[in-house]
């Protein structure tokens, strides 16, 4: 489902960016610092290539290190400024390690070395920031279905289009066949069929008449219709599936948030070194004043802790980004960094595992008074063919080669059934409730089949029971293949349903389902989600319907349909846009996979900074090769999370 109001939301779309000082909200013109960035390069290749004097060369350096690298600077400060503020006490961040050292090499007369230190880290920076757009862009992608304009009629009837925000609760608007309805609201004039299938997840669209609601972003299938619009945009169904994703972006791995935690110590405590070797290094060490003045800046830029501020949220933002491709969405990096966690998924029934619309199963007729049972199924063929019903059309997509009777009266009583009238007799099909005395032999039809777990109508001619008709919604084929998955990796697969004991016991024989509890009451769910948790340490719930939102706010991590209802989704932490149960079982072993690289991060990036920490002091590291070495440290590891950009065939 892709929602191209991505551009109006933009506001919402502040990136927070949770690694080295990085939490500004980008004030800068990401463009302008770009060509600045390339512009302080090319200086520098210039200062490199023209016979200039040294000294004039060493100006160039410097100046082309601060053209391209004011805005890290600058955000490095004014983030410090803010957090210290804040906390009431000096909070700097990795930007202003950098700051200082890159002001240190042009202090040490190496002002190339600074300026090359500058152009990698924010060269990082940058693609940090593509990295992350990039999660973000896929996750727009995903959302730009719906329409932007809408024909709106105004006080002297005439058509002008206008964009869907201006829209008022009360404007009429008109949708011509084959277009998009912009926005939700009630049919005043027309009827048509429609198709929901990007808000309900029903295939068969739905014939709608005056009086009835209509979606934003569903479609137009048969006639015109103006509609009176009854959401504001922002209000609608659509809208808020928009909304979802975008807090998406805003919610870090925890893991993200203590790395940020400890950066303002450690900052803290390497200028704290940082001082005391260049105040005390001779005493220290017998260093004289100008190594120590050296070494100390050489260990300022080898402390500085770029390669661990990315250990965690590019990788996060990359698999968030692979799975959003797959159409699977999460509202923030942690919930897929706490999903390798799950040890039980609870699964609503209806919709879920299931098809969520009743198939025809079986039927049995029989001859009477000169009909014979083909005669009885072509009549209640077309009966049900112009009733708009599920079970009616289960039976009309059953029967689509039987040809149907025109000069047939039709009468559809609410509450009772379809009646129909044909040569002097009087047709029924109506619920085995309907029948006050039901001979026995249909009565055992009936609990029988009712036994199986199948819905059961009766056909009578006059007034007779002569047949029946039985139904039942089957699981969807990848639901036994998803509950197979989960059983291979040690997780427990649980079905919550309102359905009686029996048929739900016969469909989770037929999933191989771990535990079922059935006969439950919508508003009970979350209670069980709850109890559910007490025996397993992490559950996860999955559901379509408005009643699984509470349960799907209680689980650890709620899992919603994406063709579910709007508020299952506003409350769910994971969303299956296409309704793909395999995706479950994809997004857990991403989030293993993404783990495993973090952890692989982290470890190579706390090497090499001990690494070059121990360099300054025992070896005679000269600041360009600590630069070199730090920050391919830190491409290496921000390529190592790129790798989760790609999902793997398992």
């Amino acid at each position: 489902m892709d929602i191209q109001h991505a551009h109006h939301h933009d506001c919402e779309y502040h990136h927070v960016h949770s690694h080295e000082g990085h939490h500004h909200h980008h004030h800068h013109e990401s463009k302008t610092a770009l060509l600045l960035y390339f512009a302080g390069i090319i200086l520098t290749l210039l200062a490199l290539i023209l016979p200039f004097s040294p000294t004039i060369k060493q100006v160039l350096f410097a100046l082309s290190l601060f053209i391209s690298g004011y805005h890290v600077m600058f955000e490095g400060i004014e983030d410090t400024i803010e957090k210290t503020k804040i906390r009431h006490r000096l909070t700097p961040n990795a930007h202003v390690l950098m700051t200082l050292a890159a002001i240190g090499t042009v202090l040490l007369g190496e002002a190339l070395e600074g300026a090359v230190l500058i152009f990698i880290f924010a060269g990082v920076h940058f693609l940090e920031d593509y990295v992350e757009g990039k999660s973000r862009r896929e996750i727009t992608n995903l959302m730009s279905l719906s329409p932007k304009k809408a024909k709106r009629l105004n006080a002297s009837h005439q058509l002008e289009e206008v964009l869907v925000e201006e829209l008022h609760v009360g404007d009429y608007i008109q949708v011509a066949n084959g277009e998009q309805i912009p926005i939700d609201g009630l049919i005043i004039k027309g009827m048509s069929s429609i198709d929901e299938s990007t808000i309900n997840g029903e295939s068969i669209p739905r014939e709608k008449q005056v009086g009835d609601t209509v979606y934003g972003a569903t479609i137009n299938l048969d006639a015109p219709l103006v509609i009176q619009v009854t959401k504001k945009y922002s209000q609608t169904v659509f809208a808020k599936i928009v909304q979802v994703v975008s807090q998406a972006q805003q919610n870090v791995p925890k893991i993200a948030t203590k790395i940020d935690r400890y950066e303002p110590v450690y900052v803290n405590f390497v200028i704290g070194i940082f001082i005391l070797l260049l105040l005390f290094g001779s005493m220290l060490f017998g260093w004289s004043r100008d190594v120590s003045f050296n070494r100390s800046l050489v260990f300022l830029v080898s402390a500085s802790p770029c390669a661990l501020a990315v250990s965690v949220v590019p990788a996060t933002l990359s698999a968030i980004s692979s799975l959003a491709r797959a159409k699977t969405l999460f509202k923030g990096g942690n919930y897929l960094y706490q999903l390798k966690e799950v040890q039980a998924i609870a699964f609503d029934k209806t919709g879920t595992l299931t098809q969520g619309k009743p198939q025809f199963v079986n039927y049995e007729m029989q001859s009477r008074d000169g009909f014979t049972s083909e005669d009885f199924v072509q009549l209640a063929v077309s009966m049900e063919a112009q009733v708009n019903h599920p079970l009616a059309q289960a039976i009309v997509t059953r029967f689509s080669d039987v040809a149907r009777i025109e000069d047939m009266e039709i009468k559809n009583e609410v509450g009772v059934g379809v009646k129909g009238y044909y040569q002097g007799n009087e047709f029924l099909i109506a619920k085995p409730s309907h029948f006050t005395a039901l001979d026995t032999f249909w009565q055992e039809k009936v609990t029988k089949n009712e036994k199986a777990g199948c819905t059961v109508v009766l056909f009578a001619l006059n007034q007779e029971v002569i047949g029946y008709f039985a139904f039942q919604d089957l699981p969807k084929e990848q639901s036994a293949e998803v509950i197979a998955q989960l059983r291979k990796q040690n997780i427990k697969s649980i079905m919550i349903t309102g359905d009686a004991q029996l048929t739900a016991q016969s469909i989770a024989d037929k999933l191989e389902i771990d535990e079922v509890i059935s006969e439950v009451l919508p508003e009970d769910k979350a209670a069980i989600v709850q109890k559910l948790q007490q025996k397993y340490d992490f559950v996860a719930m999955v559901g379509d319907g408005v009643n699984d939102a509470p349960a799907l706010a209680k689980a650890d991590i709620g899992i919603a349909m994406g063709q579910g209802s709007d508020i299952a989704i506003e409350t769910a932490d994971m969303i299956l846009m296409q309704d793909e149960l395999p995706n479950i079982t994809q997004a857990i072993q991403v989030s293993h996979r993404l783990e495993k690289i973090t952890n692989q991060n982290m470890i190579f990036a706390m090497l090499s900074v001990l690494c070059l920490i121990g360099l300054t002091f025992f070896g005679h590291l000269s600041v360009l090769v600590s630069v070199t070495l730090h920050e391919g440290s830190t491409m290496l590891v921000l390529l190592n999370s790129l790798r989760l950009l790609k999902l793997r065939k398992e």
